[in-house]
């Protein structure tokens, strides 16, 4: 059985210790320890990493009330061998931040509200917290975040105990604890009290400040993304430089950027519109072009042509100004994006199936698509091969309009 040393102490980075048992996990080694201070993954907390014996540490799990930290590499270490761990700090520290963060919050969301915390999980970047609320208002969660950084700001300390199951229920424990034998507790003094065998800080000054980032609904709960201690500070910086950018861009403060940015949308959205009308007017005339030039083949209007520059979507609205003439059909193409995109419609009264038109033509020359009857796309050949393509759907629809 290894002994945990960072019951005691969270803030311990190295230590000495003897390898008790060699193995093997995940096609790793692995290594037991009599004594440790590495953390293995629990309580949603991730693990440690760090050195042993000079070898990176990895992973730190328990497997059947087991400890074992894997290791990246093969190494020569045997039982009974004396070694020196090494815990990577920043990582720790980062994870100690985020957990202490987490008790906090998670009482104050309780005290202010009775919500209760369903689940929490401690990401690389970010942490989450889920409560059992089916919504949380703008101002409980702005309410909940300066009382949290309040408490935070007034470095209460946080301790660590053991009590007995007789004892434990003179604790006010938030959440009833997992296990039956004696109960490791954490509390943040006289405001939060948690069964958890996790790391944590000396003082709740070490987890500001607290952000809440965003929250999203769940299944009758939400989930809260938060940012502690260092990462809030670091989130924060980013956030700033963003947004001194973007008032650089304005030539203008930052206070004045959500006005700007708002301006700007709504002149890109008329701007928009000014160029979806204008576009719709020289589709419009182009057609009348196209029409008037197209060959009659017996009694069906074949209009064919491959744009440049045009995009799909106005591709499509050419496509539909034509399906509303009469007896025609409509073989058009795209080469937009460096890509072939082709678009063949007829109108109504015309009995050709389109998407069966597009789908033969594209198999004769490699490709794949197809669609209704009346429209279909499609496209993944060689976009020099697009007049090619045209014209062997021409002498395709009007053989079969024919027959």
């Amino acid at each position: 059985m290894t002994t945990r040393l960072y019951y005691d102490d969270s803030y311990r980075t190295s230590f000495d210790a003897t390898v008790t048992a060699i193995g093997e996990i995940g096609g790793r080694p692995a290594v037991q320890l009599d004594r440790t201070f590495f953390y293995p993954t629990s309580g949603g907390q991730p693990h440690d990493t760090g050195t042993l014996a000079g070898a990176d540490v990895i992973d730190v799990l328990v497997q059947d009330e087991t400890l074992w930290h894997v290791l990246a590499a093969s190494t020569a270490l045997k039982p009974g061998q004396a070694v020196t761990g090494s815990i990577d700090w920043q990582r720790r520290y980062d994870h100690m931040q985020q957990h202490s963060g987490q008790h906090l919050l998670s009482q104050v969301f309780y005290r202010l509200f009775g919500f209760e915390t369903v689940s929490v999980h401690f990401g690389a970047t970010e942490s989450t917290l889920d409560l059992d609320a089916a919504v949380i208002e703008q101002n409980q969660l702005a309410a909940a975040e300066q009382e949290v950084n309040r408490l935070a700001y007034a470095a209460l300390p946080i301790i660590t105990y053991t009590v007995t199951q007789e004892a434990l229920a003179t604790v006010p424990l938030r959440r009833p604890p997992k296990v039956t034998s004696d109960v490791r507790i954490v509390e943040i003094t006289a405001y939060d009290f948690s069964a958890c065998g996790g790391t944590h800080v000396h003082t709740t000054a070490e987890i500001a400040p607290i952000k809440i980032v965003r929250q999203e609904r769940r299944r009758g709960q939400t989930r809260l993304t938060f940012l502690c201690g260092l990462r809030a500070t670091r989130d924060y910086a980013e956030k700033h430089r963003l947004l001194v950018e973007a008032a650089n861009l304005f030539s203008t403060d930052t206070t004045a950027v959500p006005a700007l940015v708002q301006r700007s949308l709504d002149q890109v959205r008329e701007l928009q519109r000014q160029v979806d009308t204008l576009t719709e007017q020289l589709i419009t005339y182009e057609i009348h072009e196209l029409l008037a030039a197209a060959p009659m083949d017996g009694d069906l209007r074949v209009v064919q042509k491959v744009y440049t520059d045009r995009s799909v979507d106005a591709l499509k609205q050419a496509a539909g100004l034509l399906r509303s003439q009469p007896r025609t059909l409509a073989l058009l193409g795209t080469q937009s994006g460096g890509k072939l995109t082709l678009l063949f419609g007829r109108s109504d009264d015309v009995a050709l199936h389109a998407g069966n038109l597009l789908r033969d033509t594209l198999k004769a020359f490699g490709g794949n698509g197809g669609g209704r009857p009346e429209l279909a796309q499609g496209g993944g050949v060689d976009p020099a091969q697009a007049a090619a393509m045209l014209d062997y759907a021409h002498n395709l629809a009007t053989t079969q309009t024919k027959e």
